[in-house]
């Protein structure tokens, strides 16, 4: 089963490299879910500039509690180090990346191509800079845990 949001139709274009790159095989795999924003990241980039122009529900891409990371947030997965600052950063980052990423879909809808490129290239992908240190720190913590 793939959690990648791609159509079967789609997924028998995709190299067998990247197939396994997009499936989540452990119930938190950060490295996959982090691996997922990245992809997403890459497909609205390639709406921002206009090379794909399916359409995608702004309202959606909005909910950083949807996505199977944001489920992790939200839920008892990471429930344990939401005392730390990592998962704080994580949280915040998380939802400023899903915020940006609804925000940008409506610039498009109204045809604010410049204003979503802006957006995209900015605070878009600073928040998934953030999303990737903070799974770093996240990651660590695990590790950690499991020597103790």
């Amino acid at each position: 089963m793939f959690n990648s949001g791609v159509s079967m139709r789609k997924l028998e274009l995709l190299p067998v490299k990247v197939l396994r790159k997009t499936r989540i095989e452990s119930p938190l795999d950060l490295v996959g879910a982090a691996e997922q924003h990245v992809l997403w990241k890459n497909k609205l980039g390639h709406h921002v500039t206009g090379r794909i122009k399916d359409e995608l529900v702004s309202g959606l891409i909005g909910q950083d509690g949807i996505c199977k990371l944001g489920s992790w947030i939200k839920g008892a997965e990471l429930h344990d180090l939401r005392h730390t600052q990592a998962y704080r950063e994580l949280d915040f980052a998380h939802a400023l990346f899903h915020e940006f990423g609804g925000n940008i879909m409506e610039k498009l809808q109204q045809g604010d191509r410049g204003g979503a490129e802006e957006l995209y290239k900015n605070e878009y992908s600073l928040a998934m800079q953030h999303i990737i240190k903070a799974l770093t720190k996240i990651n660590q913590l695990l590790e950690q845990s499991k020597l103790a």
